[in-house]
């Protein structure tokens, strides 16, 4: 009898064994192949961009495969319309168009048998006073934030993206702003750049405002509060654009400073 338990133990503890062995095999469920619409119109190009692709897997990096040969158009409010001729695989571009302030855009986009539409009111012109580099209070590095001086418009709700360039190259971390509690009054945002995007004297910085509507706000805020962490859990942030898509549609302002970091 003792023996027949030990033998059964023993083949107990051999079945254990290699079920430790196995590896489990995670699936994820990646929705791939979806497309992609950066489109944005500003005051200060006289040439417009949208790009077309799809998204990949997560694992798959950041290649992203071009969407070749839609139809891109954009109206105005008064029925102007701006065709985009595609310059390179999935970038459309449309030359002798500037957007003003106080019009209506609207984006029409076809793609194979797919019609995408989005509309954007391209806000009045905020100007950035200017900004400054500051070591911060805390820690022994010699790095420095950046620091952004403007005035708000009191008569309007305004919404504000800002973007940090780094010696000419755009860094991923994601800046949104409303006048929620600043309304109609001076403001200083700090920058502060994420761990491995640090900024050292010598730097050169360039610093872009943008004013933007009150959807692609949201956009914006949807990144950058999951960027931060937080707890949020991830999601596709809204967009403006029907049938839903990633992606956005802006119609936008903008205003830049450049500094060297001393």
């Amino acid at each position: 009898m003792k023996k027949t338990i030990f033998y059964i133990l023993l083949l107990v503890l051999f079945i254990l064994a290699q079920s430790c062995e196995k590896v489990i095999d995670i699936q994820v469920n990646d929705e791939i192949g979806k497309l992609v619409i950066e489109a944005s119109i500003n005051n200060t190009s006289s040439q417009q961009e949208i790009k077309l692709t799809r998204n990949v897997s997560f694992s798959a990096g950041n290649d992203y495969p071009s969407v070749k040969g839609a139809k891109v158009i954009v109206y105005d409010d008064e029925e102007k319309e701006y065709v985009f001729q595609e310059t390179i695989p999935g970038t459309y571009v449309a030359k002798d168009f500037t957007g003003q302030s106080g019009r209506s855009y609207s984006m029409d986009i076809q793609v194979n048998e797919s019609k995408f539409t989005a509309k954007s009111k391209m806000p009045q012109v905020v100007l950035l006073d200017s900004i400054i580099a500051e070591k911060p209070k805390l820690g022994d590095k010699d790095t420095r934030n950046i620091k952004v001086f403007y005035r708000d418009p009191k008569d309007d709700a305004n919404q504000y993206r800002f973007i940090l360039f780094v010696n000419n190259k755009q860094i991923k971390d994601v800046y949104a702003l409303n006048d929620d509690f600043n309304n109609g009054n001076p403001v200083s945002i700090t920058l502060r750049p994420s761990d491995d995007e640090e900024i050292y004297p010598g730097d050169q910085i360039r610093v872009e405002m943008l004013c933007i509507d009150k959807s692609i706000y949201n956009y914006w805020y949807s990144l950058m509060q999951q960027s931060s962490g937080g707890g949020i859990a991830p999601s596709n942030p809204p967009t403006n654009i029907s049938p839903s898509v990633f992606g956005y549609f802006s119609a936008q302002t903008i205003s830049s400073k450049s500094i060297v970091v001393n």
